[in-house]
Order: structure tokens, then sequence, then C-alpha cells
């Protein structure tokens, strides 16, 4: 027969071994941190200038959906830095990251389409409904945080998954430029 302790001892060893295993919680664990790294470095580089070292960090997060990432990219096309210039693909960027509702990222939305023509207006409207449907906070189940950065007197915005499965969807690439 076999004693109480041992039988105990069993259980709660098979119960850590097979907690080990990676649930998806677990797993959103590891990219998230990656993620969060990408973007910090990503904002560096742009910070600094090297756009097509920004443009490689940001572009996963981007795609994960992380706003100050999305935000970024956006002026990365609107500008043409690294990337080929796109007023559409810039403003589909900057459209999906205003879901942080960051107000100045707000204000250069609403400025820069009521710029635009009424024909632009409406193909933004649809490349932003689009990277909504694919990169926006619903889609990617995040949600983000602001947050005043004393030190710099700007918003911050961290953005966290909460769980479930998500789909990840490539992001235009655009023709880069050396």
């Amino acid at each position: 027969m076999i004693n109480n302790k041992y039988m105990l001892v069993v259980l709660v060893w098979l119960l850590l071994i097979t907690g080990c295993n990676s649930t998806s919680s677990d797993f959103s664990i590891m990219p998230e941190l990656k993620l969060e790294k990408a973007e910090i470095k990503g904002i560096r580089y742009y910070q600094s200038g090297n756009y097509e070292k920004a443009y490689e960090q940001l572009k996963e997060p981007a795609a994960w959906g992380y706003k100050g990432s999305q935000y970024l990219m956006a002026f990365m096309f609107l500008k043409g830095l690294h990337v080929e210039q796109s007023t559409l693909t810039g403003m589909a960027w900057l459209g999906v990251a205003k879901e942080a509702k960051v107000e100045e990222w707000l204000e250069q939305f609403d400025s820069f389409y009521a710029a635009a023509p009424k024909s632009l207006q409406a193909k933004i409207d649809i490349k932003v409904a689009g990277y909504i449907d694919k990169y926006g906070l619903k889609a990617q189940r995040m949600t983000c945080n602001k947050k005043l950065n004393r030190s710099t007197k700007r918003i911050d915005v961290k953005c966290h998954s909460y769980g479930g499965m998500r789909e990840v969807h490539d992001i235009e690439q655009g023709n880069n430029v050396q």
C-alpha cells in the first residue's frame, strides 16, 4: 500500500511538470517582452535618425498592435524615412495609432486629414478601417495605458495583450529607400 505522503509528492510533482507546458498566457509573456524591447530600441533609433534600424525594430511591434510603434511607422511613411513615402499608408498607421487617444496624435490625424482632398480622404477612411481590423486594439487583444513622462513632458503609451488568440498580419513593406 502506498502511503499518503508519497502520493501527495507524486501528485505535486505531476502538477508541476504539466504546469510547465506553455499555455497561451505563458507563451504571450516572452513575445511581449521581446516586442516591448523592440519598440524601445526602435524609438531610440528613430530619435537618433537611424531610420533603417528604427524600421526593422518597429515593424513587428506595430503589427502586434503597439501604438508607439504604429505612431512612428506613420511618420516614417508620411515623410519617406527609409521607406517609400506614402501619405495613404502613413495616415493608416496614424489612424490606428490614434486608438490610444493621445491628444497630440488625434490632433495630428485630424489636421492632416482635413488638409487632404476629399478623394484622398475616402481612401484614407478605407485604409484606416482595414488597419484597425488588422492591427487595432480589439484585433490584437491589446489594452494601452497613457502616462505623462515627467522628464520629457510627453505622453508614454504602454500596451499589453490581455490574452487570447491573435492573428498577426504582415505589414506593407513599401520600397525601402537607402
